[in-house]
């Protein structure tokens, strides 16, 4: 799937899934209006990432504003006028589940329009129900400081802002793309053509944001693009496919244009495919552009549209690695400008200028966040951080689907010294959008005991440190390709697992900030396949008050391969997965605290589901790209059934839901004998209507589990 999408240049990186059909939705919608004074509550969940509202304002008129949720989840939220200018933004940096916004003035009478979403680094809570009111100040209270417009991203620490400490190019003025337009007689024609069935998709982003691609075939640079050609494999053709994008006569933006090749789907046995680009500006060709991909790979290369309405293509060009650098590790340590943690700086990407560095001093065990926010153009930016040696400790390209800035959340820096920043864009030297961004740069002190730098290494290390209520046990358990799970109970596995220190394990209360840690050393090396990884809240040990906030670390081979965070509920289980392939690399799964069957999406797969009959085994598999089986059956009200599934082969720990014919979850199990048997049974269920039910046979943690194999699934019924 195409993970680029179109953006809402906004200073918050979170502020980007607020796109303009987003606000345009909102306009003259009376169920949301606002009335000052008066609460209303949102939800926000999976279905509803941000929630708009509107009201009316005076001009000079000056708002106050509070927004609040029980569990302590930061919000963020920004207003701007009918024409979707922004006019104020703000976010819970303390982290307290209240954002407060003392004042902001309005400029000019008319409708304005206030959004509230979840702050970064929370991507584990599902759902927040929250409350926010909206007053008007008396005149007197205008006197107070408005809301920044600025992003700051302040230090926990007591290390002072320095925003002085910034590149030459900190100065956008004279160094911003321009963004102007040309007109042109004939417009802008760039067409991918190929000889095969495969399923390929065409990408063109212009230089003022916007992006053409089958989920979004229009733009508002006056961009459309042609129907997409063997999606999905389902109806092929092999004569010359072609996809295009065009901007019609008349005026067309200056300046980089960013063109992307995706290799979707094989739909023969072609391990590669070999494509054409062609490009016409204003009546004037311009060289094709020619390639190979291997299936999931991207292409990209960019062209610039000059004011003079000439053309020419970027010299940079190839397949994206997201692993590689612009430059040597020692040449971006060596042009580094220092930065201080707690500042925010400004700079610009260009074609000419694909990166800027920036060095900063830390202690270990400190957790450092760093954001970079585009500002302006078409920038998709893209941040790599480094250790003292060189060495990529992290990347980020999107902080989600839907999120095009970056952003290093919470990364545990293992040692004391210098680190490296790599602030540039996607694909690079080779990519194509240019524009303005701010990066902030944040830490938290942990205060980690020493016994936490003084852990064993590992080739496989799983660290787990959580802060709110430190008195909290929290279990970490780790489930390996055989089956067998390292825990507090099972503290050490044949294959090499260990388990090296649990914090609060009994309610025992640590020294400073809790941790568990488990490991593999480095030989025998951990074996191939999948494992999982759970945290799970056991006790609050008495606290009541204080919610629990955790990070949780995975290292292969000295590499961070997953970071998460969450902050869950006393019982609840987090849990995630990652396979270690026969060549040593890794491939993680989501992770996310888990909600049984509202964790499936299965209604979108109702039409592949297999109808079974009362005695008749069925055998299937869960695999890490087949989470689930959906079966149904037909009975009547009182008919009594039993549903069981058994693993056939595998690590697979099976779980099984029973819907209804009104939708509602009839009857679930995940062991058969808690403590004793993982597969699933459902014994002697008296029905409770008639109708078609539907039967998912899943296993433990349904989209976030690790375990796979194959399974029997038996069902009998008595009238």
């Amino acid at each position: 799937m195409l993970g680029k999408q179109k953006r809402l240049w906004l200073p918050l990186c979170l502020i980007a899934v607020l796109s303009a059909t987003l606000i345009v939705s909102a306009q003259g919608t009376e169920a949301r209006a606002l009335e000052l004074g008066t609460p209303v509550t949102g939800v926000l969940d999976a279905s509803s990432i941000a929630q708009v509202y509107s009201i009316e304002g005076a001009a000079d008129e000056t708002l106050a504003l509070t927004a609040t949720n029980e569990i302590g989840i930061p919000l963020a939220v920004f207003i701007t006028n009918a024409a979707g200018e922004q006019v104020m933004q703000a976010v819970d940096d303390d982290v307290d589940g209240e954002l407060v916004v003392e004042s902001v003035t309005l400029p000019e009478a008319g409708t304005y329009y206030i959004a509230v979403f979840k702050a970064g680094g929370i991507a584990s809570v599902n759902r927040v129900e929250f409350t926010m009111v909206v007053d008007s100040l008396p005149a007197e209270g205008t006197a107070q400081p408005e809301a920044t417009l600025e992003p700051v991203i302040e230090s926990t620490t007591d290390v002072e802002t320095d925003t002085t400490a910034s590149p030459e190019t900190d100065s956008t003025a004279d160094t911003t793309p321009d963004a102007g337009q040309v007109v042109t007689t004939s417009g802008i024609q760039v067409a991918l053509t190929w000889a095969s069935t495969d399923d390929l998709d065409l990408e063109v982003r212009d230089p003022v944001g916007g992006s053409l691609y089958w989920e979004a075939p229009t733009t508002a640079s006056g961009g459309t693009i042609s129907p997409n050609i063997n999606q999905g494999c389902a109806v092929t053709s092999a004569d010359s496919p072609t996809e295009t994008a065009t901007w019609s006569p008349g005026g067309v933006p200056t300046g980089s244009y960013e063109v992307l090749i995706y290799f979707q789907q094989a739909c023969a046995d072609a391990t590669s495919a070999s494509f054409t680009v062609s490009l016409v500006v204003d009546g004037t060709a311009l060289t094709p552009v020619e390639g190979t991909l291997q299936e999931g790979g991207v292409f990209i290369f960019s062209f610039d549209v000059n004011s003079d309405g000439s053309a020419a293509l970027n010299p940079a060009s190839g397949v994206v690695d997201l692993n590689s650098l612009p430059a040597s590790a020692s040449e971006i340590m060596a042009a580094a400008v220092p930065v201080e943690i707690g500042s925010a700086v400004n700079g610009t990407i260009t074609n000419e200028q694909p990166y800027q560095a920036y060095s900063f001093q830390a202690v270990a065990n400190d957790l450092v966040t760093i954001s970079m926010d585009a500002q302006s153009g078409s920038l998709d930016t893209f941040l790599v951080l480094l250790d003292a040696n060189g060495n990529s400790i992290r990347f980020n390209d999107d902080l989600g689907l839907g999120f095009t800035d970056a952003v290093l959340s919470n990364i545990l820096l293992s040692t004391q010294g210098t680190y490296t920043i790599v602030a540039t864009r996607y694909g690079t030297d080779i990519g194509g959008t240019e524009g303005a961004y701010n990066l902030s740069i944040s830490a938290q002190a942990t205060n980690l005991p020493e016994a936490f730098a003084n852990l064993p290494a590992g080739s496989l290390e799983i660290r787990l440190i959580w802060f709110g209520n430190t008195t909290a046990d929290m279990q970490l358990l780790v489930r390996e390709p055989s089956g067998n799970a390292v825990y507090d109970d099972v503290p050490q596995l044949p294959s090499g697992g260990q388990l090296a220190a649990a914090g609060n394990v009994g309610c025992r209360v640590s020294e400073g900030t809790p941790f568990s840690y488990i490991y593999w050393p480095a030989a025998p090396a951990p074996r191939p396949g999948s494992y999982e990884v759970e945290v799970w809240f056991q006790s609050d040990c008495g606290n009541t008050v204080d919610p629990v906030n955790f990070q949780l670390f995975v290292t292969l081979n000295g590499q961070e391969i997953f970071t998460d965070s969450g902050i869950p509920q006393l019982g609840e289980r987090y849990l995630t997965s990652f396979t270690i392939a026969p060549d040593g690399a890794a491939q993680t799964g989501p992770g996310g605290i888990i909600r049984g069957v509202d964790d499936l999406d299965y209604t979108t797969e109702l039409e592949n589901a297999v109808e079974i009959e009362a005695g008749a085994p069925v055998n299937g598999s869960i695999t890490p790209d087949n989470k689930f089986d959906l079966y149904t059956f037909t009975a009547s009200a009182t008919d009594v059934v039993t549903i069981g599934i058994n693993n056939t082969s595998g690590t697979l720990d099976t779980s099984l839901y029973l819907i209804g014919p009104s939708g509602n979850l009839v009857a679930q199990n995940d062991d058969a004998v808690a403590g004793e048997n993982t597969n699933s049974l459902i014994a002697n269920l008296t029905l409770p209507e008639d109708g078609r039910y539907i039967i998912i046979a899943t296993h433990f943690g349904g989209l976030y589990g690790g375990t796979t194999g194959t399974y029997q699934l038996t069902y009998s019924q008595q009238s």
